[in-house]
């Protein structure tokens, strides 16, 4: 049978279920309901024979998972106006702390470069060396600049940066965009039985990953 990638395609590629064609739309659902009652059939029994395992999948899955349909339908709304205003306010600071990486280092440079970042933080400023990669190169990963940030300004502030410029490309400008034209609303997909410690996770946009421990994410 076909599978969902073959239908709708991925990455950039990809389109939604709703511009599937008709007919490949048809045989898909018809087959993906065909194959989970097949599932059902094998795995219900050993469901069953558990008491306990029953009793979750009967009393707690089945009805959280209506409630999550429910809930992806409803969608969440946006505030699409003050995610603008915030944009803006991050483009702003952003540039401020490009600014002050500049005058520290002496010279211009690209903070979204972990090499440049290298060459800066360890040829031209002479900070240590915490870590290398697997290529032998000095790390700047996050851990080697958070330890670096506490004793040199310049860490401190591509760390900023980069925190500013995830909220800023991941939220304050790709959320609008994710906004429903009928709904007015975002509709994220809840995975019940994805992560193994048994939580919920949230894809297409991830909802459950917006920063909280900064002022600029609450």
């Amino acid at each position: 049978g076909l599978s969902y990638e073959e239908l709708c395609g991925k990455g950039v590629n990809q389109i939604p279920f709703s511009q599937v064609d008709i007919e490949r739309a048809t045989t898909y659902s018809g087959e993906d309901s065909e194959m989970t009652l097949q599932v059902h059939q094998q795995l219900y029994p050993q469901l069953a024979a558990v008491p306990g395992m029953l009793r979750v999948y009967r009393d707690i899955e089945m009805p959280v998972s209506m409630l999550l349909q429910r809930i992806e339908r409803h969608g969440v709304l946006i505030d699409t106006a003050v995610l603008a205003q915030q944009s803006q306010q991050l483009a702003e600071r952003m540039l401020q702390l490009e600014q002050q990486a500049y005058e520290i280092a002496g010279q211009p440079f690209n903070l979204g470069s972990p090499k440049q970042i290298g060459e800066i933080l360890f040829n031209r400023l002479g900070l240590p060396v915490k870590k290398k990669t697997a290529s032998g190169a000095p790390s700047t990963d996050e851990e080697v600049l958070q330890e670096l940030a506490a004793d040199y300004p310049l860490p401190a502030r591509i760390l900023e940066h980069r925190s500013l410029a995830k909220l800023k490309g991941t939220y304050t400008d790709k959320l609008p965009l994710m906004v429903n034209p009928n709904t007015g609303r975002v509709h994220t997909n809840y995975a019940q039985a994805v992560a193994i410690t048994g939580r919920l996770s949230s894809n297409d946009p991830n909802l459950q990953n917006i920063p909280i421990r900064t002022a600029e994410g609450r």
